[in-house]
């Protein structure tokens, strides 16, 4: 019981409870089924990207080329989704875990293979997947309504399934589908590893640039997945859709007590920042003259989270130090 208390995801429990305390008192005609619903489904978007931000965050490295990611595998797959409009929907979801793997691949390379510093080349690279929206798109906007012949297209994301959308499913599937992978399998645990010391995960034969590459591939492949899930959900593309993802997905993962030095983090404690995150910014939106300081707050959320995270870890190696020094 002690140790429940202690839990971190305990506490972003409480504050998640408090938050929608305030949030049906509030907006108390808003807060309905239906509402928690749509505030869940439009902010799935956000939970797949911190999703796929972990699994980079977790080696001690950092992707903010996510969003641009993201506007350049759904501006693709809706052009070409237009010009073959009786392709079934999962095979545009196909295309695009691909293509999304293909751009994380590229960002693996060029930090795992040529060392490159993880913030500074996917700076570059955020420019060149924005710059290939652009390209991809002709600078123009794509609307759903325009193109009858793809309801098939959005369906996949739209649909429902036992009262939830199906987005919804495809993100609550990925979170446990991210948290066995990083906890029960020896690549997952290689990818703590990294992020915990490169020195030791050395010397345990653990190779840095494989484990890189991979934990960039997958973070490319979630990533693409919310590009097409996000252009058929809206009904909308552009090539500068997504702007400032990234800053929320980092957030997410700071939230719920990812490192980000690396090495510590768990899916479940994501997943309840991705919730946090969803009821500060849906409802927030809904309260007159308050939506303008939507990003102020989650800018003092990562602060606080950061801060947190701080003193835990502080916290936690002054009790190892009193362990160890009670049994000498």
């Amino acid at each position: 019981m002690k140790k429940l208390l202690k839990s971190r995801n305990t506490g972003l429990i409480v504050v998640l409870i408090i938050l929608l305390v305030i949030a049906r008192f509030l907006t108390p005609g808003m807060f309905t089924a239906s509402s928690l619903i749509s505030m869940l489904q439009n902010n799935t978007i956000y939970a797949l990207l911190a999703i796929a931000e972990m699994m980079v965050i977790l080696t001690g490295g950092i992707d903010i080329s996510i969003a641009s990611q993201l506007a350049f595998v759904g501006i693709s797959c809706t052009t070409l989704a237009c010009s073959h409009p009786g392709i079934p929907g999962i095979v545009w979801v196909l295309f695009a875990i691909v293509l999304g793997g293909l751009c994380g691949a590229l960002n693996g390379f060029l930090v795992g293979y040529l060392h490159m510093v993880p913030m500074i080349c996917t700076l570059g690279t955020m420019y060149i997947f924005r710059g290939l929206a652009f390209v991809v798109s002709g600078g123009q906007w794509w609307f759903a309504a325009q193109y009858e012949e793809l309801n098939g297209y959005r369906t996949f994301a739209i649909g429902q399934f036992l009262g939830l959308p199906i987005l919804l499913w495809i993100t609550i599937v990925l979170i446990v589908v991210a948290g066995l992978f990083l906890g029960y399998t020896s690549a997952g645990r290689r990818i703590y590893a990294i992020g915990t010391s490169r020195e030791s995960a050395a010397v345990a034969g653990i190779k840095e640039p494989n484990v890189t590459f991979y934990s960039f591939v997958i973070c490319g492949a979630v990533t693409g997945l919310a590009g097409m899930l996000y252009t058929a959900n809206y009904a909308i593309g552009y090539y500068g859709m997504a702007d400032g993802f990234e800053m929320t997905a980092i957030a997410i993962c700071v939230l719920g007590g990812v490192s980000i030095t690396g090495g510590k983090g768990r899916m479940d404690g994501v997943a309840i920042g991705a919730l946090i995150m969803s009821v500060v910014t849906y409802f927030i939106s809904m309260i007159p003259g308050m939506s303008v300081w939507q990003k102020a707050l989650q800018g003092g959320i990562i602060i606080v989270a950061v801060a947190i995270n701080y003193f835990t870890e502080q916290s936690a190696k002054r009790q190892a130090l009193k362990e160890r020094s009670a049994l000498i």
